[in-house]
């Protein structure tokens, strides 16, 4: 008796399951469906705060003023989207004899301590900026002298990994903060040399070549690094590393930079031509794979992709690679591009059936 009073009272809530609503872009979905967003919080969505730190490593050998000129030229050009977006950026430069600032170096000396700190000089006039946000009224003026580091004509070997890892670790007060909590970290390599990192070899070595010392640190150590220090790993990791090097031929030196371009694309950066005349076209394209990567928003559940379903500000936002949002499956994550991508304080809700219940 009482199991078939059960059974009744299952058949006659059936109809409960399939249910309808009306999500806020004017499409129906399940009563089942999850409804999420961005960033998470109870109630109505929750406004948009896109976070950018961009670490600029620049070589500050003097056979790097025309490349450190062709940044400079570029820079408005890769500042755009982030701009007209109105992201939550900070810019800071670091050259690439950080490394000798780290204590644990094989002939380190305290005299050295300062090297990784923020640059803000470029061997005639200050800036007096360490870091440039979107407050600061001189922002092209001031990166042009930050990102033409008064040259380095010691002769020591090039550490553009160990100098980004002392740069983002060190305690010293003009790095302090740089990194935030919820940010995108975009690391960004300008060198006509390849990396030669490794704390157990001695500063001013001058052995750039060799690719078997058994003191030079395997490629791996820095993207561990870097998925430790923003507590992210694999589809999800919340920062990449790009560079502009030698990646096609060699206008400098004898070898391509095997390792730094190693690094790139483990970390789902991308790649730039340092001998090319013009570094707008790859800085652009820097550029909107850290805006795709920093505006992807993690889904807590599998979707079925035929039901998504994206609001922002309470506009439907239709499928799209070009001006609209798509599918990462690998991430489980919704991408954003081009026209679509949102603005800083913007409201994203996206509504989709579950894959599995």
């Amino acid at each position: 008796m009482q199991k078939n009073l059960l059974l009744l009272l299952l058949c006659l809530s059936a109809p409960l399951l399939v249910t309808v609503g009306c999500d806020k872009g004017g499409n129906n979905f399940n009563i089942t469906s999850a409804s999420e967003q961005f960033p998470s919080g109870s109630g109505s969505a929750t406004a948009v705060n896109n976070q950018l730190d961009i670490l600029f490593v620049i070589n500050d050998q003097p056979s790097m003023s025309s490349f450190q000129d062709e940044l400079v030229a570029s820079m408005s050009t890769f500042m755009s989207t982030f701009q007209t977006k109105g992201f939550d950026y900070k810019i800071a430069v670091v050259t690439t004899s950080g490394y000798m600032a780290d204590p644990t170096l094989n002939g380190y000396n305290s005299i050295n301590v300062a090297e990784a700190d923020f640059n803000d000089f470029n061997g005639t006039v200050h800036s007096n900026v360490h870091v440039i946000t979107p407050a600061d009224p001189n922002i092209f003026s001031n990166f042009a002298i930050n990102a033409k580091p008064s040259k380095n004509t010691s002769g020591q070997d090039n550490r553009a990994f160990s100098s980004f890892r002392q740069a983002l670790q060190t305690l010293r007060p003009i790095n302090a903060g740089f990194l935030r909590p919820n940010s995108f970290l975009a690391v960004i390599i300008v060198d006509n040399q390849d990396d030669f990192s490794g704390n157990g070899r001695c500063v001013g070595c001058n052995n750039n070549q060799r690719y078997n010392a058994p003191t030079l640190d395997a490629v791996t150590v820095y993207k561990d690094f870097l998925d430790q220090l923003t507590g992210t790993s694999g589809a999800t990791a919340r920062y990449n590393v790009s560079a502009m090097a030698q990646t096609v031929s060699t206008c400098q030196g004898s070898t391509l930079s095997t390792r730094i371009m190693d690094l790139v694309n483990q970390t789902n950066g991308v790649l730039g031509d340092i001998c090319q005349a013009d570094f707008g076209i790859s800085m652009t394209a820097m550029a909107n794979k850290i805006t795709l990567l920093s505006t992807q928003y993690y889904l807590a559940r599998v979707p079925v992709l035929s039901s998504i379903r994206v609001i922002i500000d309470g506009v439907q936002i239709l499928e799209s690679a070009t001006d609209g949002w798509t599918y990462d499956s690998a991430a489980n994550s919704i991408q954003f591009h081009g026209s679509a991508i949102p603005q800083q304080g913007a409201n994203i809700v996206v509504n989709y059936d579950p894959a599995t219940i």
